[in-house]
């Protein structure tokens, strides 16, 4: 029996930066609907860390942007084993207040 391909058109690409490294990770395609929550955080293998690690997921039109990753992983919203300390919504609004 022959393998169904996936039509290319019903597909996105998700690039994932490292939460301990912040280095950017192997993208993944996602299926359009299937996609996760903005920041989605997914265990995955770091090839600068050579480890394990959860990487947080940045879609190309999505609502968590890689500027936003950049202000959790340098305000230190992100614990060693790469776990959120609070959620990033919150964190980038406690950010914005301190910055006034």
């Amino acid at each position: 029996m022959a393998r169904k391909t996936k039509d290319i058109r019903n597909v996105t690409l998700s690039d994932f930066y490292c939460t301990k490294c912040g280095m950017k990770g192997i993208p993944v395609f996602r299926t359009i609907g299937q996609e996760r929550e903005p920041g989605h955080l997914k265990k995955l293998f770091c090839l600068h860390c050579q480890e394990e690690t959860n990487m947080a997921e940045i879609r190309p039109r999505g609502k968590y942007t890689l500027d936003d990753f950049w202000i959790e992983y340098q305000g230190g919203n992100f614990t060693s084993s790469g776990d959120r300390i609070e959620p990033w919504k919150n964190f980038v609004s406690n950010y914005k207040k301190e910055e006034k």
